[in-house]
């Protein structure tokens, strides 16, 4: 399927459909980069509204399987709930190849599979959204025991063009912020650098096939991190209590160097790797 008909594949309203092809052109490229091929069985965790699910889908054709999974519970998400969105893929031409696990929390044990039960599995701009740094590691350490490779994304922290600055520095800002927090909606609670996954790898002895940078200009997501920080974090920061002064004058003043104008999306940082 070319791109258009993955997208159709997509839940969505029509005023929605720039938004989604872009979405999932980005994730054409990762996919094409991770080479995962027909027949492949793959496990997906973090698979949201299923964005990348549906390119995976595509990629495996009809031999092949997707498992994807989320902790979120189906009525997680707007405008649709990821209930809604992945059904609706369920029903679509990639589905016969799909399966979703929702409401499904891997560390508690809600899952388990047998070891090299998937040829991949994949972890796509997910890693922010574990509570901590020792969580993302027990869930790299079992996909990597469930999955004969596994294939990561995640934004790319080393910038290269001054535009992007204010996308890092709205995620810094709310990871940062996050820190303090007992409880959070954030897509961004724990932060995770390039740098940070090279250290993981390689401390436990796994195997790096190759890394890239992958940017895709037009994504949204550095203006939707920039648009919750301005609209939402800024506010919460001026009228919550419970930080120390100094710390929060800090983030709001790093806040007002975040502006949307001319800015441009981090790229992802992509690799894969597996166990020896």
């Amino acid at each position: 399927m070319n791109l258009e008909e993955i997208v159709d594949c997509m839940l969505l309203n029509e005023n929605d459909k720039e938004i989604q092809r872009t979405q999932t052109e980005h994730r054409i490229k990762l996919v094409d980069f991770w080479q995962v091929k027909k027949g492949e069985r793959v496990l997906e965790v973090g698979c949201g509204q299923g964005d990348t699910t549906a390119v995976l889908a595509n990629a495996v054709g009809q031999d092949g399987f997707v498992q994807g999974i989320d902790i979120a519970p189906r009525t997680y998400g707007a405008p649709f709930t990821i209930g809604d969105a992945t059904n609706h893929l369920k029903k679509s031409k990639l589905g016969a190849q799909i399966d979703f696990k929702l409401g499904t929390d891997i560390l508690k044990g809600d899952i388990t599979f047998p070891e090299k039960a998937f040829d991949v599995a994949v972890l796509s701009h997910a890693s922010w959204y574990f509570s901590s740094k020792e969580e993302l590691i027990q869930m790299l350490v079992l996909l990597s025991k469930w999955a004969k490779r596994v294939c990561y994304a995640e934004w790319d922290t080393r910038i290269t063009d001054v535009k992007q600055r204010s996308h890092l520095l709205a995620v810094l800002t709310q990871s940062s912020y996050e820190a303090f927090k007992q409880e959070t909606q954030s897509n961004i609670r724990t932060f995770i650098t390039p740098i940070d996954m090279q250290e993981i790898i390689q401390a436990h002895n796994w195997k790096m096939n190759a890394e890239t940078s992958i940017f895709s200009e037009k994504m949204q997501d550095s203006r939707w991190e920039i648009s919750y920080v301005k609209d939402f974090i800024t506010k919460e920061l001026e009228a919550d209590l419970g930080l120390p002064e100094k710390f929060k004058a800090f983030l709001l003043s790093q806040s007002k160097l975040i502006t949307l104008e001319n800015s441009l999306p981090m790229a992802s940082y992509c690799t894969s790797w597996q166990a020896e």
